[in-house]
C-alpha cells in the first residue's frame, strides 16, 4: 500500500521516476545498461536479492559461488574482485595501503583525478605530487602527463602513482610508455580506469591498462557495460606481495558495506559474460548513421573511444545544447560551457535500445541560429598545476559569499559534477576570476559540491 501524505504521493524519488520515463527518455549517459535496454539485466528479478543464507556465500569471506564466480572475471595476470562501493572505494583502498602521513608526497597523482583520490590523500593525512598534466588540443581538457617535466627529485619518496585513464571524455593517451616509465623507479601504478570496463571488447575500442602490467586497475562496469550503478571491479596484478593483497582487501572489507547487494553482484557477473561474448557489428553501424544525423545539426568531436562523442554548435554553450536536447527526451552525461558530452550505449543484435526514436528526434532538433555565438569564457575548467597537494585540517572555517572569499584559502574542495574533478583545491588560495567562473557556470545551470546559495567554506 502507497502511503499518501493530504492526497499527494510521499514516495518523492518514486514519483519523479514515475514522471521521467512517461517522456520516454533516451539514455546517452551512464550507467551502461541505458535504461536495462543494454544486456539482458531484466533477467535478473528482484527477489534475487538476498542474504548469506545456505547455498550463497559470504562477499567479505567468499569460499563458493562468489569465490568462483570472482575466479571467473580474472583477467590474464590478474586477480580480480567485485566492489559494490564503486570505483572509489577500490581506489581508497590502494591508496590508503601505500600513502605516509605528511607533507612529504609520498603518491603522486594527475590534475584530474577524480575526488575520490583527494579523499583518499585526506583519509591518509598524506600529500601528494601532481604530475605536470598535458591539455588536449581537441578537448582543451587534461588528458595524459608530460613524462619529460616531472621533477625527478620527487621520485624516491613517492610510494605509488595514480593515473587517470581514460579521461572522462574518452580522450586515451600512451599508458604504456607511463606505466614503463614509473616501474623504472620501482613505483608501482594504479591505473583509475573508470570509464574504460569495455576496452578491448573488440579490436577497434582503445587497449586497456591491464594489458600493460599495470599493478592494480579499477574499472566501474556500471559506466559502459551493461551492470548496475555502484558496480565495479579491482585486479591486482599477480606480481603484487601476499602482504599488500592482504592490506588492500582488509581495507575493501572495512571500507565496504558489511551487507553487499547480490543483485550488483550479480550484474557484475552478467556484464562480464556481455564483454567476453560481445560483437560489435551493429554498434558500428548505428553509430556511423547517429553521426550522420548529429553533424546536420551539430559540430561533433569525436574521441579515441568510440563511446564518446562531444557536440557543439557556435550559438550555444554546452549547458544550453543539453537542455534542448533535454526537451527532445535525450538526456546526455556532461555539459559544461564548450559542449555537451554523450555517452553511446553498446548496441547489440537483441537490445531494447530505442534506436529509430532517437534518429528521429534527432531530425526534428531546430535551433535558433540567430543567437549571438557563444563566446567561450575559459578554454578551461580546471587550473592547469604540477606541485603538490596537502591534505588539510583545520576547524577555524567560516561560510562566506563567492565575493568575500576571493583571497581566501578554500576549505573544501569545489567540484564541478560531473566530472567529479576539483576545480579549487581545498587549500588553494581562491582567485577572482574562479570566482567569475564559479558564478558563471552556476547561473548557466552547472551543478557544483561546495558551493551553497553562493556561498563557499574557507579558513577563518
Amino acid at each position: 500500500m502507497i502511503c499518501k501524505i493530504k492526497g499527494v504521493l510521499s514516495m518523492k524519488m518514486y514519483n519523479a521516476m514515475i514522471e521521467h520515463f512517461k517522456q520516454i527518455p533516451i539514455s546517452l549517459h551512464v550507467p551502461g545498461h541505458h535504461y536495462q535496454t543494454i544486456g539482458h539485466l531484466d533477467n535478473l528479478e528482484l527477489k534475487y536479492d538476498v542474504t548469506e543464507i545456505s547455498g550463497m556465500d559470504d562477499y567479505h569471506h567468499p569460499d563458493d559461488i562468489i569465490k568462483n564466480s570472482q575466479l571467473s572475471i580474472n583477467k590474464v595476470g590478474y586477480d580480480s574482485r567485485f566492489l559494490v562501493n564503486g570505483t572509489t572505494v577500490g581506489l581508497l583502498a590502494v591508496i590508503l595501503s601505500f600513502i605516509e602521513a605528511g607533507e612529504v608526497p609520498s603518491v603522486a597523482i594527475m590534475r584530474n583525478a577524480h575526488k575520490s583520490i583527494y579523499n583518499a590523500i585526506a583519509l591518509g593525512k598524506g600529500s601528494a605530487y601532481i604530475l605536470p598534466t598535458n591539455v588536449s588540443d581537441t578537448t582543451k581538457e587534461y588528458s595524459g602527463i608530460d613524462i619529460g617535466a616531472i621533477d625527478k627529485d620527487v621520485l624516491p619518496h613517492i610510494k605509488l602513482v595514480v593515473l587517470t585513464y581514460p579521461n572522462y571524455f574518452g580522450e586515451t593517451y600512451d599508458i604504456k610508455a607511463a606505466i614503463d616509465y614509473f616501474h623504472s623507479y620501482h613505483i608501482p601504478v594504479l591505473i583509475d580506469e573508470a570509464h574504460g570496463a569495455h576496452f578491448d571488447i573488440s579490436e577497434h575500442f582503445p587497449v586497456s591498462s591491464l594489458k600493460y602490467a599495470a599493478d592494480f586497475v579499477v574499472q566501474s562496469y556500471h559506466k559502459t557495460l551493461p551492470a548496475f550503478t555502484m558496480s565495479s571491479v579491482i585486479h591486482i596484478n599477480h606480481a603484487i606481495s601476499e602482504d599488500i593483497k592482504y592490506q588492500i582487501n582488509h581495507l575493501l572489507s572495512i571500507l565496504q558495506s558489511s551487507s553487499p547487494s547480490y543483485m550488483l553482484m550479480l550484474g557484475l557477473e552478467h556484464a562480464d559474460t556481455f564483454y567476453k561474448h560481445y560483437k560489435d557489428r551493429l554498434f558500428f553501424k548505428r553509430r556511423t548513421t547517429l553521426l550522420k544525423a548529429l553533424r546536420k545539426v551539430f559540430d561533433v568531436i569525436e574521441a579515441e573511444d568510440p563511446l564518446k562523442i562531444m557536440l557543439m554548435h557556435e550559438h550555444y554553450s554546452g549547458i544550453e545544447l543539453a537542455h534542448l536536447l533535454e526537451r527532445y527526451g535525450i538526456f546526455t552525461e556532461l555539459s559544461n560551457e564548450k559542449f555537451v558530452l554523450c555517452v553511446l550505449p553498446l548496441w547489440h543484435e537483441d537490445d531494447r535500445y530505442l534506436f529509430e526514436l532517437l534518429i528521429d528526434r534527432v531530425n526534428n532538433i531546430k535551433l535558433d541560429s540567430n543567437r549571438d555565438s557563444n563566446e567561450v569564457k575559459s578554454e578551461m575548467l580546471y587550473n592547469q598545476l604540477d606541485g603538490s597537494y596537502i591534505a588539510q585540517t583545520s576547524n577555524n572555517i567560516i561560510n562566506i559569499t563567492l565575493d568575500e572569499s576571493i583571497g581566501r584559502v578554500c576549505a573544501e574542495h569545489i567540484i564541478p559534477y560531473p566530472p567529479g574533478i576539483p576545480y579549487i583545491l581545498e587549500g588553494e588560495m581562491i582567485t577572482e576570476e574562479q570566482v567569475q567562473h564559479v558564478k558563471s557556470f552556476i547561473s548557466d545551470g552547472g551543478k557544483i559540491h561546495g558551493i551553497y546559495d553562493y556561498k563557499i567554506r574557507v579558513w577563518e
